[in-house]
């Protein structure tokens, strides 16, 4: 069975789904739709009662998924409310690939960062090509991965997830296999084979035997899943600050981001959180309230403020 999707190619055959991210002309980078579409297809494997094994992957060779496509997001980062509907968006698809009921395979094809990266997290078994990458990478754009932080601990370790969320480290698919964040590394040339045979080995298992598998492993998402939610709402909150404002900018720039100016303004006893300072000021002439700290003039009226 097939759906026609926009950015998602969804194929649901002997007894496998497989659900293709499908935006090339963006390195399958996700935006509104493809989450939209995302949802749709889990949603679909869900309820089809042929469905046993469900496996996501990427098109081409190149990009699994490298998270949030900021070409887009960027348009967004003035309103916080347009943030959170994203992010709750997005949080559909971690809930949705942790209770589909079903086990849920990533085939990695290549790059896999952000976002992208925490579908694999939320996946349940996982098959790399050798030549793919890991990073998660919210640290150096300023945003925040609120599920990995909460969900990457169990999978590789508390000194690992660390090192691996406080540095965006770049990390291969063999130092990604020693971790624990994958099954099995492979070639790209054997890396269907070998999925195959893992969704084979799934289907000769009962059925149900799986679902109350998966949902006895759920336990810690379950208990910590509320913090999923908690960065939703600061990412969102935050999304309008200088930190994703330098982090986004310099990532789309392509040049090195300075959130060391940040720090230094911290240091010197001035605030970080808004570009242009606290709104504390009030025009003396039109009474315009809540003008940045740092202005010198009123940017209504054109008055000196003091």
């Amino acid at each position: 069975m097939e759906i026609q999707l926009e950015t998602v190619v969804y194929e649901a055959k002997d007894m496998v789904a497989r659900i293709k991210i499908n935006r090339p002309e963006a390195k399958n980078s996700l935006n509104m739709q493809l989450m939209k579409d995302l949802c749709t297809a889990l949603e679909e494997a869900e309820k089809d009662p042929g469905v046993g094994v469900v496996v996501i992957t990427g098109s081409g060779d190149k990009f699994f998924c490298p998270g949030l496509d900021l070409n887009w997001a960027k348009s967004l980062f003035n309103n916080t409310h347009d943030v959170w509907v994203m992010n709750n968006q997005y949080a559909r698809i971690i809930y949705n690939i942790r209770y589909i009921g079903k086990p849920v395979i990533t085939r990695i094809n290549g790059i896999t960062a952000g976002g992208g990266c925490e579908i694999l997290i939320a996946s349940d078994l996982s098959i790399a090509a050798e030549h793919a990458k890991f990073q998660q990478g919210e640290g150096g754009v300023g945003a925040v991965a609120s599920y990995a932080t909460q969900s990457l601990t169990p999978i590789i370790g508390d000194r690992r997830t660390r090192w691996f969320l406080f540095t965006d480290e770049i990390i291969d698919a063999k130092t990604a296999l020693e971790y624990g964040l994958i099954n099995k590394v492979v070639s790209y040339e054997d890396l269907d084979r070998e999925v195959d045979n893992l969704c084979q080995t799934l289907l000769s298992k009962a059925p149900w035997s799986l679902r109350f598998t998966k949902d006895q492993i759920n336990v810690w998402f379950d208990m910590v899943s509320h913090t999923l939610r908690q960065g939703n709402d600061f990412w969102s909150l935050q999304s309008a600050t200088p930190e994703p404002l330098e982090g986004i900018g310099s990532f789309l720039e392509k040049r090195t981001p300075e959130h060391i100016k940040l720090r230094e303004k911290t240091a010197k006893g001035q605030s970080h959180t808004f570009l242009w300072g606290p709104p504390t000021k009030t025009c003396p002439k039109c009474k315009t309230a809540h003008l940045p700290e740092e202005f010198s003039f009123c940017g209504k009226c054109g008055a000196r403020v003091e």
